[in-house]
C-alpha cells in the first residue's frame, strides 16, 4: 500500500506504508457507503458516552485448565522441516496486509479425511471414558503453533483438547464450540474450505498435540475432520519486543510511563487472527454503549479483519504492557483471550470493523467512552497501539487536518485535505512517539471536559520516529456511528432526529423462522437462516425441525423492534427475548452469549401481527415459545411444568 497526501491540488509526497495498509477486502455488514460523508450529530445529550469499568465480580477470568497428563492418549507423530528462516521471519509485510507474525504450512501427512483417519488412532478411554485419539505436530524453529482443523462431521459432545507434551492442558473445547464458529462462518456467507476450518488457539511450543475424545458408545467414524494446513507462528504471546526483529521504533513512549491514560490502556488489547493460514497482529479498543450494558463490542480496521471467517479466529491480550515504566518484563496480568469474534459491521469507506467479543473480556478491563462527533482543529489527541505487536505504547499531538481519503490504482491510498462536513478521516500529527505496522486499527482518543473519548480508528500513515510530522489517517468514528454502529452502541435513539440509519419500509418481505426442538433439553431453537437450518438438521439429530415457527423481519422495519438472541454455554439452551432490560440482566451471567439481533417483530399488537406466547419450565430453565394459540392452550393443559409467560411480542403467520 502507498499512500499520497495532496494538500491545495498539489501532490505532496509519495511514501511507502509505515503504520499499515488497508483495501483488506469487501464489507460484510451494511458499509457507510461514499468515502466522504456528512456528519450527522446526534442530539447533545448523546454527543459522548463516557467509560465504563464494571465490578470484576461481573466479568470472568479465563482460568487455565489443569494438567490432564496422567491420563494423555500416545499422538500420532507429525513432523515437518525447518521453514526457511525468511519465511518464519516475524514483522514481515505483505501488501495489503497488517503485520505478519506467522507463516502457514501445509501438512501433507493429515491434508484429507483418508491420511487423518489414519492418524487418528482411537482407543477406548481410561476407566470406562469414550474413545480417544491424539495427533502431534512439530513445526520446528515456531514460537507458537495454531492448527487449522477442517470440520466435515464432529459429534456436539466431543472434546477437542490442545497442549504441547509434557505441559498444561492450553484448550479444552466442546465440539458444539467448534460447530458454532463454523455454523457463524457458513451464515455470513463464506462456504468454502476456509468458512468450514476452526483454529485452535495459539500454543507457545514447536509442538502441540490435538486430542480428541468422544463420549462412551460414540462411533470414531462420526469424526471427519483433518489439518492441512498448520500457522508457524514466530513470536510467543508472551515474547517481548527486544527479541522480535524489527521491533518498535525507539521514539516509542511505554503507555506505564503516561499514568494519565490508564483507562484507555485498560480498553486496548493486542490482537492475533489467521487469514489464509498466516498469522497477523493489529490493535483494537473495547467500547462501552449507551445502555451500560458490559457487552464486549470491539473496535479495529477494516484492513486487518473484514470477513467473518478471519473474526472467528481472533485472539485477544489484554494488559499486554511492561511490568512498570520502561521496564522489559511483562505486566503479570497480562491475560490471553479466546473464542474469536462475531463481526457485526465492515466498511471499507472508513476503514472501520466493528465486532462483538465471543467471550468476555477479563476483569478489571474498561469499556472506553466515545464521541459521536469529529475533533477541533489543534485537538490534543492520544492514540494506544501495540507497535510491531510490541509492549503496548501511547502517541501524543494534536488534530492537524480532516482527510478525504480512498483506495485508488495499484492499491494507493489517497488522501486530500477536505472540510469537516466532506472528509473520513482524521490526520493525527505526533509530538511525542509515533504508530507503526501492529498499531493498525488501534483507538484515537480526544479529550472533552476533561474526560476522554475514542473518534477514530487507525488505517495507517508515513509517519515515524525518522519523520514524525508525516501522516496518520483515522477513519472517523463519527461517520461509523452515523452509517451502521448506533445501532449496537445506541439502540433505539434516533440520529438527528430521524430513524435509525438502515431502517426499511413496512412493505420489506418478511423471512421465515425455523423452529427446532431439542429433544435433550426440551428448549427451543429458531433460526432466521437457511444455511443455518440445514446445518442443524445435519449435525444434531436431537434438534428435532418442526417447519416455520412464524415469520419475521430480517432488517429492521418502520414499528418494529430486536428480538435479541443468547446461548447458554453449560447448559446448550438459546434464549430469546425483545426486551433489553432482560437482555443486559442476562448477558452479564459470564456462562450466555450474546449472539445479537436474531430478527425484528413489534412488541404490540397491530396489523396483520400475531402474539407469540412464551412459556418457562423452572425446572431446566428451558423457554417455549410458540405463535399458535391451540398449541399454548394444549401446553398449559397439558404440562404443567411449564408456566404460561404471557405474549413476548408480535410476529407474522404469513410473509
Amino acid at each position: 500500500m502507498k499512500y499520497r497526501f495532496f494538500k491545495a491540488a498539489t501532490l505532496a509526497f509519495v511514501t511507502a506504508l509505515v503504520a499499515a495498509c488497508g483495501g483488506g477486502g469487501d464489507s460484510t455488514a451494511p458499509s457507510s457507503g461514499t468515502a466522504a460523508a456528512s456528519v450527522v450529530e446526534l442530539p447533545a445529550q448523546l454527543a459522548q458516552v463516557p467509560a465504563y469499568q464494571p465490578p470484576a465480580a461481573s466479568l470472568s477470568l479465563q482460568r487455565a485448565v489443569g494438567v490432564v497428563a496422567a491420563n494423555r492418549p500416545a499422538p500420532t507423530l507429525v513432523r515437518l522441516s525447518r521453514l526457511d528462516p525468511a519465511l518464519a521471519a516475524p514483522g514481515k509485510l505483505l501488501a495489503g496486509r497488517p503485520l505478519q507474525i506467522g507463516a502457514g504450512r501445509e501438512v501433507a501427512a493429515t491434508a484429507d479425511l483418508q491420511r487423518m483417519r489414519t492418524a487418528l488412532q482411537f482407543k477406548p478411554g481410561v476407566g470406562g471414558a469414550g474413545p480417544t485419539a491424539a495427533v502431534s505436530f512439530t513445526s520446528a524453529g515456531a514460537a507458537a503453533l495454531r492448527l487449522g482443523l477442517r470440520v466435515i462431521d464432529l459429534p456436539a459432545a466431543a472434546r477437542v483438547r490442545g497442549y504441547a507434551q509434557g505441559g498444561a492442558t492450553a484448550f479444552d473445547l466442546a465440539g458444539s464450540d467448534i460447530l458454532a464458529v463454523i455454523a457463524r462462518n457458513r451464515d455470513a456467507g463464506d462456504v468454502s474450505d476456509s468458512g468450514r476450518t476452526f483454529w485452535t488457539p495459539a500454543i507457545d511450543s514447536e509442538e502441540v498435540t490435538l486430542e480428541i475424545a468422544l463420549p462412551p458408545g460414540t462411533s470414531p467414524d462420526s469424526v471427519r475432520v483433518f489439518v492441512p494446513m498448520l500457522s508457524h507462528v514466530s513470536v510467543k504471546s508472551t515474547e517481548l519486543a527486544n527479541l522480535l526483529i524489527g521491533q518498535s521504533g525507539s521514539c516509542e513512549i511505554d503507555v506505564n510511563c503516561a499514568s494519565d491514560v490508564a483507562p484507555q490502556s485498560a480498553a486496548t488489547a493486542r490482537m492475533v487472527f489467521v487469514d489464509s493460514g498466516y498469522s497477523f497482529a493489529c490493535t483494537g479498543t473495547l467500547l462501552n454503549d449507551s445502555q451500560f450494558s458490559g457487552t464486549p463490542y470491539f473496535l479495529s480496521a477494516n484492513h486487518c479483519i473484514s470477513t467473518q471467517t478471519a473474526a472467528s479466529t481472533l485472539n485477544t491480550y489484554w494488559f499486554y504492557r511492561s511490568a512498570s515504566c520502561n521496564v522489559l518484563a511483562l505486566d503479570p496480568s497480562a491475560t490471553q483471550l479466546n473464542g474469536g469474534a462475531t463481526l457485526l459491521y465492515a466498511s471499507t469507506a472508513t476503514d472501520t470493523s466493528f465486532m462483538r467479543l465471543n467471550q468476555p473480556p477479563p476483569a478489571n478491563a474498561v469499556f472506553a467512552g466515545w464521541s459521536s462527533s469529529p475533533p477541533q482543529f489543534g485537538q490534543e489527541l492520544i492514540g494506544v497501539h501495540h507497535p510491531r505487536g510490541d509492549l503496548q505504547k501511547v502517541a501524543r499531538g494534536s488534530l492537524a487536518a480532516f482527510l478525504s481519503c480512498s483506495v485508488g490504482v495499484n492499491d494507493t491510498f489517497n488522501c486530500a485535505e477536505a472540510s469537516a462536513s466532506n472528509s473520513n478521516y482524521l490526520d493525527a500529527q505526533w509530538s511525542q512517539g509515533t504508530v507503526e505496522s501492529g498499531s493498525s486499527g488501534s483507538g484515537l482518543f480526544t479529550t472533552i471536559n476533561g474526560s476522554r473519548y475514542l473518534v477514530g480508528q487507525l488505517k495507517g500513515g508515513s509517519a515515524s520516529c525518522q519523520d514524525p510530522t508525516g501522516l496518520n489517517a483515522y477513519g472517523r468514528f463519527d461517520i461509523a456511528y452515523t452509517a451502521g454502529l448506533n445501532r449496537w452502541l445506541s439502540p433505539g435513539q434516533s440520529v438527528s432526529g430521524q430513524q435509525q440509519s438502515g431502517i426499511l419500509a413496512a412493505s420489506t418481505p418478511r423471512i421465515p423462522i425455523h423452529r427446532f426442538f431439542n429433544t435433550v433439553t426440551g428448549a427451543h431453537f429458531f433460526t432466521p437462516s437457511a444455511g443455518e437450518r440445514d446445518y442443524v438438521i445435519a449435525t444434531y439429530p436431537q434438534f428435532r425441525y418442526e417447519g416455520v415457527g412464524f415469520y419475521a423481519y430480517q432488517q429492521q422495519v418502520v414499528g418494529s423492534q430486536p428480538v435479541f438472541r443468547l446461548y447458554n454455554r453449560v447448559t446448550g439452551i438459546h434464549f430469546f427475548t425483545m426486551s433489553v432490560a432482560e437482555h443486559d440482566i442476562v448477558v452479564k451471567d459470564p456462562s450466555w452469549n450474546d449472539e445479537g439481533i436474531a430478527w425484528y417483530a413489534q412488541s404490540g399488537s397491530g396489523g396483520t401481527a400475531s402474539a407469540v406466547f412464551r412459556f418457562n419450565n423452572a425446572t431446566t430453565a428451558a423457554h417455549f415459545y410458540t405463535i399458535s394459540q391451540g398449541e399454548r392452550d394444549f401446553v398449559i393443559k397439558t404440562y404443567p411444568v411449564f408456566t404460561y409467560e404471557g405474549v413476548a411480542y408480535y410476529a407474522w403467520t404469513t410473509q
